[in-house]
């Protein structure tokens, strides 16, 4: 899981969260692991007042929020932003919402106030090789903050800052490459502009508005445009 503010805020952020913290953090909460996906409950020190948690969400209302999310890549002649109002390419296939809904189901359920619900998904391409989505999620009263870090992103992508392939399963809300996407949503009722957002409790915490949806649950389930996905959990391999 910018407020238009320089593009070093959200690593500089995030990595101040995430990472400085590191040694005094509580450990994570393994939801469910296995070499392709990963859940978990991580520690938020951002959290402020405290999210509202646990949650109790059904398996087809998360999988009706994992299909509406889509991304539009960016490029060095569109630059940032430009295509914001306009539908792209969806993030999680049918395949994918079956197999993670259950599990942020679940992880909602276990979250404490004080905890965020992570995700790591590793897909591979032919021509491309694997490919890392990842990114967390909370609930705030009737709103959920949705966030989503790397979207089929290569772990050798282009770092800017760096030029060694990151490993992103341990940091899921860390961006691989910071530039190459940002992330709508639909039903758009449904969907809170950051404009309006930012009078939120708790979202001036969460600066990196590319990455950043926040979705209106009341709303989102009242539409009807939109079926949601059957989310049928694989059989869950215990965690480290």
């Amino acid at each position: 899981m910018t407020c238009l503010r320089s593009s070093r805020s959200i690593l500089l952020i995030i990595a101040t969260v995430l990472a400085v913290g590191c040694a005094t953090r509580p450990t994570p909460i393994v939801i469910y692991e296995d070499v392709q996906t990963s859940v978990w409950l991580k520690f938020d020190p951002e959290s402020g007042s405290g999210h509202s948690h646990p949650a109790s969400i059904a398996p087809e209302q998360i999988a009706k929020v994992l299909h509406g999310v889509w991304v539009v890549h960016r490029n060095v002649v569109t630059g940032f932003g430009l295509f914001s109002d306009h539908e792209g390419a969806p993030v999680f296939s049918p395949g994918l919402i079956a197999r993670l809904a259950p599990y942020l189901c679940d992880a909602l359920k276990k979250a404490s106030p004080k905890d965020i619900v992570t995700f790591y998904l590793v897909t591979g391409d032919p021509k491309l090789g694997k490919l890392v989505t990842s990114g967390g999620l909370f609930v705030r009263q009737d709103r959920l903050f949705f966030i989503l870090a790397n979207a089929h992103t290569s772990p050798s992508s282009v770092q800017y800052e760096n030029t060694y392939e990151f490993e992103a399963r341990d940091e899921p809300l860390i961006p691989i490459a910071r530039y190459k996407f940002t992330v709508g949503f639909s039903p758009k009722d449904a969907w809170i502009r950051n404009a309006k957002a930012r009078g939120i409790e708790g979202y001036e915490r969460y600066l990196d508005e590319s990455k950043l949806l926040v979705i209106d649950l009341p709303r989102l389930m009242t539409e009807t445009q939109t079926p949601a996905t059957k989310a049928t959990p694989p059989s869950p391999n215990p965690g480290p």
